[in-house]
């Protein structure tokens, strides 16, 4: 039963990190196989990622206002 769960959870988080890599422009195979292996441990590291890319697209000086 709690493989069972571990499995379910796996491929809910694998989901997840889909959807959110799809709209933030990343890696979709990546963060997919990520949130598969490593579950919910992979979100500080996607929000340091996004945030990142963030920095490369529009550069460090520039103010985004997220709603």
């Amino acid at each position: 039963m709690i493989i069972l769960l571990g499995v379910v959870l796996s491929v809910v988080f694998s989901m997840f990190f889909y959807c959110q890599a799809m709209s933030s422009g990343l890696g979709v195979k990546r963060w997919a196989t990520a949130g598969l292996m490593f579950g919910p441990f992979v979100w500080p590291m996607f929000c340091m990622k996004k945030r990142l890319k963030t920095y490369q697209r529009f550069g460090f000086d520039c103010l985004l206002f997220s709603a």
